[in-house]
């Protein structure tokens, strides 16, 4: 029993080890580089190979141990590129961009693809020792437990070893010769790249061309976006240390709601269009629930609750909205959630530019940028889709789809923005239903929860044309909500108050996201009193062009109306 034992032990080890290495060396993952989708597989020569296809190749020493290499293959760069008399530089300019945003913040994408290829590599060592552990189990039960002598009789045969030896060396050494090929020291350095983390890169064919061309661009791009958004980072935290006003004041001690100091309409852009082109798609709202003779639909939302004296009771929350993937922002925002002490954030949404799967270093390096153990709860806007938010969903945030969930003491009700606006491409519908419909659907379900005792304390939507029925019809005491990328609010609106916060990352019409900022880029620190779960104050953080950070002082979230209020969500 005990050589039994041993014997079974030393094979499946020996299985497992076998089954590991096959994994590792089989292992391949589909992600982004840049702007493109990339084929990753494992190799054995040392070296990390970034193919891009017709334009050539750029390699460099891995850093991985044990002589671990990778070969990345870059999808979709056209053979047209190399063609007589074609200029890859003109060809890949509109990719400029998105490619110096890479480089900015390669580490996102990069651990992506580690990532991956250990997930692959797990699965497929899994799912070879148990073929290998069955088909020997299944072998020696067909044997009727002679296996052994049969193979032991077989072996001793004459040629048998030798000829089982020389199968075995065959069939082992040629995946093994290919995957330890090395490049063979092809290629040349470009002295554009002095300096960098690619200073040894060795490059191929025309990228050679391509990089010596605008490489100083990209490189000067690239330090230009680290330094402006690391100097902001460190306004932002000096902000802080010289805040005259860390804690919320009595609302007694602020403006007042109706003045000019607590509703801000702030356009970032200078205009005041609808960035996506999109016009409210429902004209006037139709009637979702009668609050009943003249009255709020719910006793306690008649006005806001004073700052409760206990700090135990104050949740803190860090809004922010429409990203456009401008990853330079994700330390900046990470900074505002520690120095606001905030208990969760908010995102109202369009994190990413077209929703594809090439974006989910944006959503990792956002991810990576916030403090650890702070719950993110994102409503996606028209910008991202489906994919955005499975990409959102293994980061560990929470995507709103329609039901109430609760984080940090409050109950959040929101959902994806039915449509999808692409670069390139005309918004369209990403399911069967409206941006009005949309709304209609979340005040009754807002309603409904608030007649069984579980009301809505925030409803967080990308926009605003899907957050006002349910502020209307009285079930949802704040509506929060992006889209516009200018601030509006906070006012009252129908029973509740509604708030549109801009881009926190400068997005304007018609200017990018990309490298420094091109307006300013704003956030908004929101503090709950979590045992009525009313909103009680608000202040703004705002980044400028020029890196510099202010912190507004507190200011009193407005009551929630005495009477109804129609607001027009267009005018300022």
């Amino acid at each position: 029993m005990t050589r039994r034992t041993i014997r079974a032990s030393i094979a499946v080890l020996v299985a497992a080890l076998v089954s590991v290495l096959i994994g590792v060396l089989t292992a391949t993952y589909t992600g982004s580089l840049g702007p493109h989708a990339a084929q990753y597989s494992v190799r054995l020569n040392g070296e990390v190979r970034v193919d891009m296809g017709p334009l050539g190749a750029l390699i460099i020493d891995s850093p991985l141990p044990l002589n671990l290499g990778a070969d990345v293959i870059v999808k979709e760069i056209p053979a047209e590129l190399t063609a007589p008399g074609a200029s890859p530089v003109a060809g890949l300019t509109a990719d400029l961009e998105s490619y110096t945003q890479f480089l900015a913040n390669p580490e996102a994408a990069i651990d992506d693809a580690v990532q991956g290829l250990v997930t692959d590599a797990v699965g497929r060592s899994v799912l070879f020792l148990s073929v290998l552990l069955v088909t020997v189990a299944l072998g020696r039960l067909a044997a009727h437990g002679v296996l052994r002598d049969a193979v032991r009789s077989a072996w001793s045969r004459t040629g048998v070893p030798a000829l089982s030896v020389t199968l075995t060396a065959v069939l082992v050494s040629v995946p093994v010769i290919e995957l330890t090929r090395t490049s063979g020291g092809v290629g040349r350095t470009s002295t554009i790249l002095a300096g960098t983390p690619l200073e040894d890169a060795r490059i191929t064919g025309r990228l050679a061309t391509l990089v010596d061309h605008y490489g100083t661009y990209v490189v000067e791009a690239i330090d230009d976006n680290t330094s402006f958004y690391a100097a902001a980072r460190e306004n932002l935290l000096a902000a802080y240390a010289a805040d005259p006003h860390p804690l919320a004041p009595d609302p007694v001690d602020v403006a007042s709601p109706g003045s000019d100091d607590s509703t801000d309409s702030t356009d970032s852009t200078g205009s005041s269009d609808d960035p996506d082109g999109q016009d409210d798609p429902g004209g006037p709202t139709p009637e979702i629930a009668d609050p009943g003779d003249g009255e709020p639909a719910s006793a306690e939302t008649e006005a806001a609750a004073p700052e409760p004296a206990d700090e135990s009771a104050v949740t803190t929350a860090l809004l922010v909205s429409d990203l456009h993937c401008n990853i330079g922002m994700a330390d900046v925002i990470g900074a505002a959630v520690t120095a606001s002490e905030s208990d969760l954030v908010l995102n109202a949404g369009d994190t990413v530019m077209g929703g594809t799967s090439v974006e989910s270093y944006c959503i990792n390096a956002f991810a990576a940028g916030i403090p650890e153990g702070v719950p993110v709860v994102v409503a996606d806007g028209n910008h991202d889709s489906r994919t955005t938010t499975a990409q959102e969903e293994a980061n560990g945030w929470i995507a709103l789809q329609g039901d109430a969930v609760e984080v940090a003491g409050l109950r959040i009700l929101g959902d994806t923005d039915p449509t999808l606006t692409s670069l390139g491409a005309p918004t369209r519908p990403q399911r069967e239903e409206t941006i009005n419909a949309m709304g209609n659907r979340l005040a009754r379900t807002a309603c409904d929860l608030a007649e069984q005792g579980q009301g809505i304390d925030v409803l967080l939507v990308h926009s605003p044309y899907a957050g006002r029925q349910a502020a209307e019809a009285g079930c949802a005491a704040a509506t929060i909500s992006g889209h516009l990328h200018r601030q509006l609010g906070p006012r009252p609106l129908g029973w509740g108050v509604q708030y549109l916060s801009a881009s926190s990352a400068g997005a304007g019409h018609g200017t990018p996201t990309i490298g420094p900022l091109n307006n300013p880029a704003v956030m908004t620190v929101l503090r709950f009193d979590t045992d009525t779960g009313l909103m009680t104050h608000y202040r703004l953080l705002t980044i400028g062009t020029d890196t510099s950070a202010e912190i507004s002082e507190w200011r009193a979230w407005p009551e929630l109306p005495p009477e109804y209020a129609d607001v027009d969500v267009d005018q300022e």
